[in-house]
Order: structure tokens, then sequence, then C-alpha cells
């Protein structure tokens, strides 16, 4: 038995063993200081220049390095006035040394090389159909993609200082890590260099080319600089990023380590893959995130700052040794940025931001159950999703709750401190604990961190009027290996006339609580807060739903009633009590589930409260009523979807009402077309809604405004990706469609080829597979769009030739029947 539990837990422990297995690479040697000294031709798309690697051989006799170097031309490699000799292969750069060199020996290492990145340095340039967009090259070097435009040692597990000497031509800037060393004016072209005085991973090394206005600010003597676009004001650079200070204090304070860098910059730079990246005293963010008044209070940039600041301590100044272990990096960020909605907006603001995360790790443990440390895996970036981000800071969330404010922050402050500018594992993180609280938390790591799955319990309640208690019985329903059943604390929440509540361990796969109570509970609450990442089954009436939904002191089990309710057939009782919630509930985020609520459950005749109830809300909550005003027809609501139209300043409550009356009237929303197509909005958000309107409502007339659309130039940047994804409804009355995907495999937006290939995989046939393959070399970017596109046309084709397979039998078998009964009735 034990060695099957051995075999189990090696499994959950390392994730899937049918993907490769990642380890932490061994070193050879450790890298001291990097000095990168480029020119960037934003025309030709290349960079060239040399590097020149400072380093230390990590045994006694080593006599070739290999650096990370993929897609570049190799023109010489040299320490000091001695070429060397060198080999590229396989994405790799083979330097023979010109002697054994040792633990005492420290060499300086310079390559001479160009580049054509097809990926960690991006180009972006105007064209004639989008003369507005800007000139910039940027790098995005996360997980390992810096080494397509600079020879290195491209993995987290070894820490440097570095500098970066950027030549660009006027009227451009080049904005990279640290302090800004020295400015040179070349005539037509600048040299920027920057300096970075801190050890960091080289995925974090990063620099930013374009044509910027810098907005300042400062914390203390700290300078804290905003890049943004010239159009753009100073007031749009502080409603977007003017919290960073502020955040910045706040972070200080509770980890306990002040911010150590240089500056703090935050630079936006277009058609980013991503929100934002933490590179170290630079964060990239996606020029998406700056918007007007039109988008609040539906769009904040707040949560971005706060989550890529958090990261210049968790994930730059501690660093993952390995991927297997990125959730020491996002979960972190992820929790502090709860943390400061907690400090910032209150409590309930928090909450709300942590229920959307519990919701993450449940989804991503549905779709793919998984340990958060994996050392299987195909591709690291598959890591990076909520079963790292969201479930990293439910759990040290759970942490907080089972050590102990006090206790809690001692350790980590002690994690902090005793690992800044260093690599860290989990069990670093146990240490820390450990050593602090005298707590050992082997059990807790074991369950949540090293092993997948989440619980399942079922509680049942009973009340006994003769001994005056309460029992609960708590049941573990989930698959168990070996009797393997989580260990928990867990809140119990009675209300009596008055709230009492009471803290016991779940620990095996029943417990059996009981509680005092003077009479028949009003409430009983199983994990008040749902602090625990689980999946809940506890049976109640529709009166104790509504009673909990009024009175339950905490928002999440406020909307954990909700959620149950919508569960049922929408009684008038439960309709009334939710549009009660809309009305009268104090936190704008439970209104919002309630107003979800009634779209889903549809219930008639409420179209008229709705609207009524809406009016004076805050803009989200409308916008929830909107969405649920879409299952109702007739004149009056449609006139009110209009009036929103053409009154509100809005960006996504417009949206909002034009996808309802698209639903509610078509004539209406016909009428609303040229409009909305020619609305500008955050994220284009209100065009792509009449986009998607043309792909639902499927017409002749709509289908060739989609193909007119799709040409470049003809829609809008932002807009180009949703024509793609509206015509994919089309391939039943107009096959032909299935060229226009393949047509713009090549086009400039990787959004446009993601959407594309995401419909060659749903229509595609065998005969794709050679261009898609093709796709994986020339595109990089979508790779794992493409392999999963792939994979489907593959499975398609296996069902295909398996049912045709399956058909011939059955003609041979009634081929074989039918000559029987003719050799029967010859003879």
């Amino acid at each position: 038995m034990r060695g099957i539990w051995l075999c189990f837990s090696l499994f959950f422990l390392y994730g899937q063993p049918n993907k490769p297995f990642h380890p932490t690479p061994d070193r050879d040697y450790d890298v001291l200081h990097t000095r990168i000294d480029i020119k960037i031709d934003l025309t030709d798309k290349t960079v060239s220049g040399e590097v020149t690697h400072v380093l230390s051989p990590l045994s006694v006799a080593l006599r070739t390095i290999v650096f990370d170097a993929a897609d570049m031309d190799v023109k010489s490699v040299s320490s000091g006035s001695q070429f060397l000799r060198y080999d590229q292969l396989d994405d790799k750069l083979w330097i023979e040394l010109d002697r054994a060199y040792g633990f005492t020996d420290t060499l300086n290492v310079t390559i001479n090389y160009s580049a054509s990145p097809r990926r960690g340095l991006y180009f972006i340039r105007p064209d004639s159909a989008y003369p507005n967009k800007h000139f910039q090259a940027w790098t995005q070097g996360e997980d390992m993609d810096n080494h397509y435009w600079v020879p290195l040692y491209d993995y987290p597990n070894d820490k440097t200082t570095f500098e970066c000497v950027i030549t660009v031509p006027k009227p451009f800037v080049a904005i990279s890590n640290g302090e800004l060393f020295h400015e040179k004016d070349n005539g037509d072209t600048r040299t920027f260099h920057w300096r970075e005085n801190f050890p960091m991973s080289t995925y974090l090394i990063s620099f930013a080319v374009g044509e910027y206005q810098m907005v300042a600010d400062h914390y203390r003597a700290l300078p804290i600089r905003y890049w943004v676009y010239p159009e753009h004001t100073s007031e749009d650079a502080f409603r977007s990023f003017g919290r960073t200070p502020d955040i910045l204090t706040f972070f200080n304070r509770i980890t306990g380590f002040e911010y150590p860098y240089e500056k703090y910059d935050q630079v936006i730079i277009e058609d980013f893959m991503y929100s934002g990246m933490e590179n170290i005293t630079l964060t990239h963010q996606s020029d998406r995130t700056m918007h007007t008044a039109r988008a609040q209070p539906d769009h904040s940039s707040v949560g971005l700052v706060a989550h890529e600041l958090a990261h210049q301590w968790y994930g730059d100044l501690l660093t993952t040794r390995n991927w297997a272990n990125a959730w020491l990096n996002e979960g972190f960020a992820t929790f502090l940025t709860y943390l400061w909605f907690e400090h910032d907006k209150g409590t309930d603001e928090a909450e709300y931001v942590r229920l959307q995360q519990m919701r993450g790790v449940t989804r991503a443990d549905r779709s793919r159950r998984r340990p958060m440390v994996q050392f299987y895996y195909d591709d690291s970036m598959e890591l990076f999703d909520a079963n790292i981000y969201a479930k990293g800071s439910v759990l040290l969330n759970m942490l907080r709750q089972i050590l102990g404010e006090e206790p809690f922050w001692k350790a980590i402050r002690y994690y902090t401190k005793t690992n800044a500018f260093r690599n860290v594992e989990t069990q670093d993180l146990k240490k820390a604990i450990e050593e602090t609280t005298g707590q050992n938390l082997y059990w807790f790591f074991d369950q949540w961190v090293y092993n997948g799955g989440l619980p399942e319990f079922n509680v049942e309640s009973k009340y006994n009027r003769r001994t005056k208690t309460v029992t609960l019985t708590v049941t573990q329903t989930q698959d168990s290996v070996a009797d393997k059943w989580f260990r928990t604390p867990v809140t119990i929440l009675v209300d009596q006339g008055e709230v009492t509540r009471k803290t016991v361990w779940l620990d095996g796969r029943e417990t059996v609580i009981t509680i005092p109570s003077e009479r028949v509970p009003r409430m009983v609450i199983f994990d008040e807060g749902k602090i625990i990442p689980a999946r809940l089954t506890f049976m109640k009436t529709d009166r104790e739903l509504i009673y909990q939904l009024r009175h339950a002191p905490h928002i999440v089990d406020r909307i954990w009633a909700i959620r149950e309710m919508s569960k049922g057939s929408g009684r008038r009782k439960i309709i009334e009590a939710l549009l009660n919630t809309i009305a009268a509930d104090e936190f704008w985020g439970v209104k919002v589930e309630a107003a979800d609520a009634l779209g889903r459950l549809k219930p008639k005749t409420i179209a008229k409260k709705l609207m009524a109830v809406s009016e004076g809300q805050d803009n989200r909550v409308k916008r929830a009523c909107v969405r649920a005003l879409s299952n109702y027809d007739g004149g009056k609501v449609k006139d009110f979807l209009v009036n929103i139209l053409r009154t509100s300043d809005k960006d996504y409550l417009l949206a909002d009402a034009l996808r309802s009356l698209s639903k509610v009237d078509s004539t209406a929303m016909e009428e609303q077309l040229t409009w909305a197509l020619s609305q500008d909005s955050h994220g284009d958000r209100i065009r792509k809604t009449a986009v998607s309107y043309l792909g639902d409502a499927r017409s002749k007339e709509h289908y060739n405004r989609l193909l007119d659309l799709a040409k470049y130039g003809h829609a809008t940047y932002d807009s180009r990706p949703a024509v793609f994804s509206a015509l994919g409804n089309y391939m039943g009355d107009y096959p032909e469609v299935l060229n226009i995907f393949t047509d713009y495999l090549s086009d400039p937006d990787w959004e446009v080829r993601r959407n594309c290939i995401r419909q060659l995989g749903r229509y595609g046939k065998e005969e794709h597979l050679p261009l898609l393959d093709q796709r994986l070399v020339e595109d990089p970017l979508n790779e794992k769009y493409i392999a999963d596109a792939m994979r489907k046309i593959k499975s398609r084709g296996e069902k295909k030739s398996s049912e045709t397979r399956s058909m011939k039998a059955k003609l041979r078998e009634l081929e074989r029947k039918i000559d029987k009964i003719r050799g029967i009735i010859d003879d």
C-alpha cells in the first residue's frame, strides 16, 4: 500500500507523466554581469550589436560555454583579444574556450551578432491602411523568449546585473531597466545607456522603443514615471497609473521590505499579447488599459497596476527557481492585489475580487485537474492560468486565516527578507513559515500545492429541540486516493436571533459538528465567506435562502444564496427577493449577481420592474439589468434600450444595451447598426458588439458586409479580430468562407491570425494540415492555438476514418446476409 501511495503521490506531485519532465536545468557557469549594446532598426525589424557576459565557472574545468540563441546570425565570439571557435545548433550557441577554466576564474565573453526575431522582440509600425498605429519595438521575455534577440542564459535559475545600451533613430526614445546612466546624441540617432544594479533573472530584461512623452510622479525620492503616447494628456496618464505611489507605499509596509530599485517606470505598448509584464523597474502595460471617464467604473487600471507592481517583490526580488513553481510569482502578485483592494476599497470589494478568483480555481480544476507545482508540461506557458494565479492567492488567504494575521505576516516578511535577490521554490516558503511560527504545514502544502483537486462537501443540518443543538454532518464526496481526505479548519455561523460562530477542523471522510442553539436557527452557514476552494452541496429551503440573502454578514454568502436560487424554477417569492436585492443591498456586486440570476431564470412579466430598479444604480448594476432585459420583447423594453443608446455616455453600458436590443428587436437593431459600427469606445466594445450581431443575425447582406470588413483596412484595427469570429457562423451557408481563414493566416494582426486558426480548428480539413504545420514555424506567437487546431482536425479525420471503416464492415456483413438469403432462395 505504501508503494502504491508513493506512485500516486509522484503522479500528483509532478502533474501529468504523459508530458515531458522539466526539472530545474543544471548550470555550468554563473553570470555576474551582462552588457548589451545594440542598434534597433524599426524599418527592417532587426537588431544588431554585441553582448558581453562576465561569468564564473561552476566546475573545475569548464571548456565549453553554451548560451541560448535562436534565429540569429553570430558574426564572432571573443574573450578579451582572443577570438573563440563557436557553433550554432538547435537554438544554442556552443562556444569552445581557449583552455579549461575553474571556480576561481572570471571570463568576459563577447558575442557580435544580428537577428530578425520571430519572438521575444516585436516591431509595430503604421501603414497606409492604419496610419495612426505607432512605430514601436518592445520585448517580451517571459517565459524564455529573450534569447531570440540577444544570446544569453535564458532560464530563471540565475540572476545577474546588466546594462542595455540601445541606439535608435530620432525622434524615438529607448526605455529600459534601472537607471539612465547616459544619453548621447549621434545626429540622426540617439543612444540610451541604462544600467540595472540589482541582480535579476534574464527573462526580466526589457526595453521599449517608440515616440513617448514621460509623465513624472514620485514616491519620496524614488522616481515614478508613466510613458504614454504624445496624444495623451497627463490627466490620461494619472487616470490609469496615478495610484502607483499609494500602492507602492502599501506594499512596502505589508512586505516589510522597502522597494529597493532605482526607479519604477510603466510604459504602454501597442498590440501587446498580455495585459502587463513585470520587467524589473520597467513594467510593460497594454495601451488598452488607457481609458477615459466613459469607461469608468466598468474598467479600471488599478488592479493591473497593483498586480504588476507586486511582482517587483514576488517575481523580481524573489524569483521562482523553475517554471514548475511559478505560482510563487503569480499567486503572490494576485494575493497582494486582493490585499490592496481590501486596504483601499474595503472588505466587500476585496471579497468580491476573491470570489472571482474562487470561480477561476473551480473552472481550472474542472478543465484540467493538476497540482500547483507542475514539472510535467509541454510548454511552460501552459502553466500560467487560474491554477497558479487565482489558486495561489486563495491559498495564501487560507494560510492567513489558519495562522492568524500576525504570525502570517511575520512568516511572509521573513520569507521575503531571507530570499531577497534569490531564486525560490515552494519549500522555501514552507520553511519560512515553520522557522517563524513553529508550524509544520506539510499537510497544507501536500494537499493544496503538491496535489491536484478540490474538496467536495455535502452538508446536512438538523436541529434537535430536546438538546437544543444544531448538528451538521459534513461528508467529503470527492474521489480520494488511498483515503486521503482534505484537512482544513472551517467556520460555521448560526443565526438563532443572535449570531454565533464556531471554528472546527475537518479531517476525514465524515465530520459531525454539534453547536448549541436555544431555538431553531434562522440561518446556518457552512464555511462563512467561502474561504475554502471547494464544491459545496447544502440543501436549503427557499425561505432559508431568502433569509440568508437578506441577512448574511458576508457578501460571498449572500451571493451563494443567489446562485442556489437561480438553480430552481424561479418561484415568485424568489423573484421578488432578487428584485429587492437589486434595490436594497449595500454592495454593487451582490446587486449584479441578483440581476444576472434573473437573467438566467427568465421570469415572465418583470421587464417593467427591471427597468425601474435599474434607474439610479451603479453603472455595473444597470448593465446587469440591461443584460437581463434581453429575455423580453415589447415596445417598452425596446424604447428603454434605445433611450440608453441615445443618452448614455458610458461605453460598457452602450455595448450591453446594443447587445440586448439585438435580441429584443432586430428591426430596431438594424436602425442602430450604422451608428454602432462608426462609434469609438474603450476596447472598441460597441463596434465589436455590432460585428458580433452581423455574425449572429445571418443574412446575405450581413455576410457581404462582414466580407467587406474583413479586408485589410476596412475595419478598425481593434475590431478586425471580431470580424473573423463572426464569419465562422456562416460556414454552413457559405463553405467558401473557409478560404478566407486560410488567406488571412499571415495577417499583420496576431489576433486576426489567432481567430482564423481557431476557425480552422473548428471547420478545417486534413488538407489544411500542411499549411498549419508551416505556420508553426512562421507564427510562434500562436503556436499553442495552431497545435490545438491541428489536433482537432486530426481527431475529426480519425473519427471519420473510423466511421468509414465501421460502415464498410456493416456493408460487408449486410452483403454476406444477402448472399445467404439468395442461397436459401435458390435452394
